[in-house]
């Protein structure tokens, strides 16, 4: 139902409003009466009704000085004024200040029961295109979450992403996991993210994001002189969210860390903690420093090349890789536990690779999650893992033949369109909704050289067919084809044909 509020000096007038319709009848609930402007703005604070009728004129603050406050509020409750005649060049103010519809002294019952079913569809088309945009928003903003905490950005993607979200670079961050058959997207709009709990750590900032199937994500915010995010807050803040949920929901919590250069950090250790609650009953883990000491032991860039080797579909260092990563979890003091976040680690990001290429995810988180089976044994945890990773790779390696032609031939008209233009790789990837470092690898893979190297060549050649057919100068045609500074163009041109502009201009 919509809510109603009644503002009037009159008592009579109040009651008569209680009575002229069937409030229920016309989906309405009474939230409140004032006898004058000043409690009535109290009120709406209170109870923030979707609609207010008020006389225009009332004590202490009259009904146009209370429709200019909420005009300039971020919550704008719709109006429908009332008064005598001889008051209608005091409405008329009012109207200009966007009131839904203006009624006289005494009211009839038709007209106000036309002018309630009017505003009620107004607000229902308004609510339902503000939860379509706060969708979108929610989605755009999880998406820039999971981007700095899950895939290899830029410099600058990072940079940008912070500006977005308004993270301080510096700012106290920490990752939380929460695994459960009851998590979808529609968490993202913030229902399991209740206002008390938001008014109980008014001083964190939430950021949800999916982090795979059935696991869900909250990077939480604290300024750097923020409170601490420690075990025994983030136990107090997971206990209150798990009031949101009507299933069992697992949770799993990281370290704290200074500065947004630790986000992938953050969630590597949230998603080792998962695997280790604390307790039978508890179902909250925390990531341990004996969990930092193992993530130690893998050699720097070993999980970025494995998952380039199950990308690319290339078998055979994918086996090398895989060899050499049992044998570190052979170790004894590398925990089950954690050898199976790792995995779970790859293979959530292998999803999202999946997804890039327009591929089922679901269809391969249902054959990966749960694992079939546990580190407990780790020579059949090596034999699924291979097994698994294979067919992933086998599948990339398929996807990327049945979409190379048509992404890269769609890159290089963009290329041949755009080339007068500073021109970006991440520009043209954005443009086309991928990766950018896979549609690189594809232009790679397709001409044998790179993105720049190939829009360097684009354009010289562009540039010798104005050297040979018009008069322009040099330093025009450099601009010409895309290129700010002449030096550049004249030291790319005589890389690439062994003499300089003007001497090829010569002839």
């Amino acid at each position: 139902m919509l809510k109603v509020l009644f503002a009037d000096d009159e008592p009579l007038m109040l009651e008569g409003l209680r009575f002229l319709v069937d409030w229920e009848e016309l989906d309405f609930e009474v939230c409140g009466e004032a006898l004058d402007g000043e409690d009535a703005l109290q009120l709406i604070h209170r109870t923030r009704p979707d609609l207010v009728i008020t006389d225009v004129r009332m004590p202490v603050i009259d009904g146009l000085e209370l429709i200019k406050t909420f005009a300039k509020s971020d919550f704008q409750p719709k109006f429908i004024i009332f008064s005598g005649y001889a008051d209608f060049e005091y409405a008329k103010e009012a109207l200009r200040y966007g009131v839904s519809n203006y009624l006289t002294k005494p009211l009839d019952e038709r007209e106000l029961t036309e002018a309630l079913q009017t505003v009620a569809e107004q607000i229902r088309a308004e609510q339902k295109l503000a939860s379509r945009q706060e969708l979108i928003s929610a989605f755009i903003q999880a998406e820039n979450v999971s981007r700095l905490l899950m895939r290899e950005n830029t410099a600058e993607e990072v940079e940008e992403a912070l500006k977005t979200l308004e993270i301080h670079p510096g700012s106290r961050i920490c990752c939380v996991l929460a695994q459960g058959d009851s998590l979808d997207n529609s968490h993202l709009r913030g229902q399991a993210y209740s206002r008390s709990v938001k008014e109980m750590f008014h001083n964190i900032t939430v950021y949800p994001f999916m982090a795979g199937s059935h696991k869900f994500g909250y990077l939480l915010v604290s300024p750097p002189e923020g409170p601490e995010l420690d075990p025994m807050m983030l136990a107090s803040w997971i206990n209150e969210m798990r009031t949101q949920f009507s299933s069992q929901v697992l949770f799993s919590a990281s370290l704290e860390h200074q500065g947004t250069a630790f986000l992938k950090a953050a969630y590597q250790e949230a998603l080792t903690a998962i695997c280790r609650p604390d307790g039978n009953t508890s179902e909250m883990g925390f990531f341990q420093k004996q969990d930092k000491d193992q993530m130690a032991l893998l050699p720097a860039g070993m999980k970025k090349s494995l998952l380039q080797s199950v990308t690319e579909g290339q078998l055979d260092p994918l086996n090398l890789q895989l060899s050499d990563l049992f044998k570190i979890f052979s170790a004894d003091s590398t925990s089950s536990a954690w050898i199976d976040a790792f995995l779970s680690n790859i293979k959530a990001e292998l999803l999202r690779e999946i997804d890039i290429r327009g591929g089922d995810s679901g269809f391969w988180a249902d054959k990966w999650f749960p694992p079939r089976a546990t580190a407990c044994c780790l020579p059949l945890l090596e034999r699924q893992t291979k097994e698994d990773l294979h067919e992933a790779a086998e599948w990339f390696a398929s996807a990327d033949n049945n979409q190379e032609d048509t992404l890269v031939t769609a890159a290089i008209d963009y290329v041949r369109t755009h080339y007068q233009e500073k021109l970006k790789l991440q520009e043209i990837a954005k443009h086309l909704q991928v990766n950018s470092a896979y549609l690189g690898q594809r232009i790679k893979k397709r001409y044998g050289i790179s993105f720049n190297e190939f829009l360097h060549e684009y354009r010289i050649e562009k540039a010798k067919k104005l050297l040979c057919r018009t008069d322009m100068c040099i330093s025009d045609i450099s601009q010409r084809v895309g290129y700010s500074d002449a030096d550049l163009f004249a030291a790319k041109f005589k890389a690439l044909n062994g003499v300089s502009p003007s001497v090829y201009k010569k002839g």
